[in-house]
């Protein structure tokens, strides 16, 4: 698998710079196009904002609306230039849409037809209360997801790569899925945590990684007093990685929430970006 088309969600603030940055330099290293998205609003979408025009004239009511297009406006603009400016540094080809950003629906097209998307871990609507995770993106988006932290990470990403491994569906898909930065990166570890020493990293999966073009170091970690979460964490610590590539929700997310899953725990907590399939 290569990546031809990333698309990477970006917004006004100073995280969206260093996302904007991490996904162009990711392009220019995979010779992908990257598009930038930016999610709008609309002002009779928010709550109780119908409702809170109704008595007013309908000239006030016009210029309401106007204001926030125009505000919305704006502020793409500010987010254009932070785009553009990353895209210039790395010269990579590259284009900008506007989506709307009230339902999920508009964005998840887009991603769709995209190789790979770059996205923080919630991300809101210019104006607006409507929001995404990058857990629903990676669920409902049927591709890879490159979750970035909100900030203290600097790109690039994907040359010292951590790969989160138990066996199962998700942590296959992320594997299948991040082939093309496998091989460009400088440094590949493979991680299982087993507290009993069984279950580890064995020859079939070394085969495969040697296959594809990958050395990769593998690792079973056999800790009993530490979480998967704690044991994952310390690993990105002690190896320096600058990327983490697992699977997301091995079970059902009412599961996950009530007993804590390392997937919710680490999308929420890493330092570190995650390349993340379901």
């Amino acid at each position: 698998m290569s990546f031809r088309q990333i698309i990477v969600q970006v917004d006004e603030g100073r995280a969206s710079g260093l996302r904007a940055r991490a996904a162009a330099d990711l392009a220019q290293r995979q010779g992908a196009r990257l598009t930038g998205v930016f999610l709008t609003s609309q002002y009779v979408r928010q709550y109780m904002a119908a409702e809170s025009l109704t008595a007013l004239p309908a000239d006030v009511v016009q210029r309401v609306l106007s204001g926030h297009d125009e505000a919305v406006a704006k502020i793409a603009a500010e987010a254009k230039g932070q785009f553009e400016a990353a895209c210039a540094d790395s010269g990579v080809e590259h284009d900008w849409r506007m989506v709307g950003g009230d339902s999920p629906a508009a964005f998840l097209a887009v991603a769709r037809r995209s190789d790979l998307t770059v996205f923080p871990r919630q991300a809101k609507a210019c104006l607006s209360e409507h929001g995404l995770s990058a857990a629903q993106v990676t669920l409902a988006s049927g591709g890879p997801v490159l979750i970035t932290p909100d900030d203290d990470y600097a790109p690039p990403v994907g040359r010292r790569v951590l790969v989160a491994w138990n066996g199962g569906r998700e942590a296959a898909r992320a594997l299948q899925d991040s082939w093309a930065i496998l091989r460009q990166a400088q440094e590949v570890h493979v991680l299982t945590v087993s507290p009993d020493g069984e279950g580890g990293p064995d020859g079939l999966l070394q085969s495969l990684l040697a296959k594809h073009g990958v050395t990769a170091q593998l690792i079973t970690d056999p800790s009993q007093d530490e979480s998967a979460v704690e044991v994952i964490e310390r690993q990105v610590a002690e190896l320096g990685v600058d990327l983490l590539v697992m699977g997301l929700y091995g079970r059902p997310r009412l599961q996950e929430l009530l007993l804590g899953g390392v997937s919710r725990k680490m999308v929420a907590d890493s330092p570190i970006p995650i390349f993340a399939s379901h």
